[in-house]
């Protein structure tokens, strides 16, 4: 039975450091994963190398980092949860007061600037927390997702703010107001659908072929 030396132990070792894992504990464990898979290949008379770049397919084909972000995303499954269920009920609160504020204040009816100021303060606060949430947990997304959701946060933010010292007459409420609206129309609406398009083309495309 083959048993790996101390220099193919460590030259797994110096490949797994250069994947930069943060995790120490996943790092001990995915060495001593890939040592005994090695092992076990090379009893079937295979070369180092070979055993290697088998146990890489297998165990960590799209990288170790994917398991890393797996494991973070598993560990903290319940903050997810509770932050997910705070972003809808916010989100909720700030969509009903909107409508019921703008609709009250078409009629004429008490309470409508209330409503207005406390929707969209509450979109404010939506805001921040999605944003919160997505360093959290979206580490790994694309360079084009990180765009689409800044400017989409970004935007709807300074539409809110500006908002507010618009109903306080405060200055700075029209460049944020026309600002805000802005980056919405020529940024993350054109990224929004155009990501919408793509993956409804992706997803006929996988149901034409099965």
């Amino acid at each position: 039975m083959n048993q790996l030396s101390e220099q193919h132990i460590d030259i797994v070792y110096e490949r797994l450091k250069k994947a930069a894992l943060r995790n120490g504990k996943l790092e001990e464990e995915l060495l001593d994963h890939y040592c005994c898979y090695i092992e076990k290949i090379m009893n079937s008379g295979v070369d180092f190398e070979a055993a290697y770049k088998a146990a890489v397919k297998d165990i960590a084909p799209n990288g170790v980092k994917e398991i890393e972000f797996e494991l973070f995303l598993l560990i903290n499954f319940n903050k997810q949860l509770s932050m997910k269920k705070t972003i809808f009920i916010i989100g909720f609160l700030s969509a009903f007061l909107l409508s019921s504020g703008i609709m009250f204040r078409t009629m004429h009816w008490p309470g409508a600037n209330v409503m207005l100021v406390t929707s969209m303060s509450l979109v404010l606060i939506t805001m921040v927390t999605v944003l919160l949430h997505l360093f959290s947990f979206s580490r790994n997304q694309s360079t084009l997702f990180w765009f689409r959701s800044i400017t989409g946060v970004v935007s709807i933010m300074l539409i809110a703010s500006g908002f507010l010292f618009k109903m306080f007459h405060m200055p700075t409420a029209a460049i944020q107001y026309t600002l805000g609206t802005l980056i919405f129309n020529l940024a993350f609406l054109p990224m929004f659908f155009y990501h919408l398009y793509k993956s409804g083309v992706v997803r006929y495309r996988v149901s034409e072929t099965v």
